[in-house]
């Protein structure tokens, strides 16, 4: 039987450390980075410092107290994206998913275009119950971010646990192991051997190159609904051991 996994939603903060307009803070030292600096004049040392602080208690998994400080945050300076989607990050973990959808949609309405917080966006919704739109939102991240391969791959993984589609389930798969482009994941390769015990070829979803055609493709060819589950890219930190990886059907 399928399982998915165990930590899903604390395995995102690897993912998501976002600066205050929501580049990436993938980095040993937090660094406050603003588009709408130009605008707002320079950013106060004290928005700076307590960003930063935020930072570091969400890498330390310290995620009740990086709530409580991007609730100041976000309460003293509301318009920036970055600390509304850490704070969206932080409940996640706390399984706070009404606020953190929330937190995510106050994100996007400051920056309609941060890709990074409609793929965030879907992980809520699916820990919601609501397959439907965290399908039509990840469709969107990919939209947005053609290179969102998280989104690709949580895609997969939706239709694989819990929607126990394996035809649409091997499709993103695969286009997913396409686009790592050289790099390979051991773990996805073994469950694509094993969709393709399930599905038989004639059923099965050709694969095309060029970007965001996957997705067009399995909505003609499937047309089924299909959504999400964590991925973690590009991770500091080892987290396999946190996770419990789903089995392929017939496995003991």
């Amino acid at each position: 039987m399928l399982m998915p996994f165990a930590s899903l939603m604390r395995l995102w903060m690897l993912v998501l450390l976002v600066g205050l307009n929501g580049c990436s803070l993938l980095k040993p030292k937090p660094e406050v980075v603003d588009n709408q600096v130009q605008t707002k004049g320079a950013l106060a040392p004290e928005l700076e410092q307590m960003f930063a602080d935020a930072l570091g208690l969400l890498r330390d998994n310290e995620f009740e107290q990086a709530e409580q400080e991007l609730l100041v945050i976000t309460s003293k300076y509301p318009d920036y994206a970055g600390p509304w989607s850490n704070l969206a990050i932080a409940q996640l973990s706390l399984k706070k998913y009404e606020a953190s959808l929330e937190s995510i949609n106050a994100a996007i309405n400051i920056d309609a275009k941060f890709c990074p917080s409609l793929a965030l966006k879907g992980v809520a919704l699916r820990e919601l119950g609501r397959f439907s739109d965290a399908k039509a939102v990840y469709l969107q991240a990919i939209e947005c971010d053609p290179d969102d391969v998280a989104s690709v791959y949580n895609l997969g993984v939706l239709a694989d646990l819990y929607l126990h589609d394996a035809t649409t389930a091997l499709f993103y798969y695969q286009t997913y192991l396409v686009a790592l482009e050289g790099e390979q994941d051991s773990t996805v390769e073994s469950w694509v051997v094993g969709l393709k015990r399930r599905v038989p070829e004639d059923q099965r979803i050709a694969l095309v190159t060029k970007k965001s055609a996957p997705i067009e493709k399995e909505q003609v060819a499937a047309k089924e609904t299909v959504a999400e589950k964590e991925i973690i890219l590009n991770e500091p930190v080892d987290m396999a051991n946190d996770i419990d990886e789903p089995q392929l059907a017939g496995e003991e």
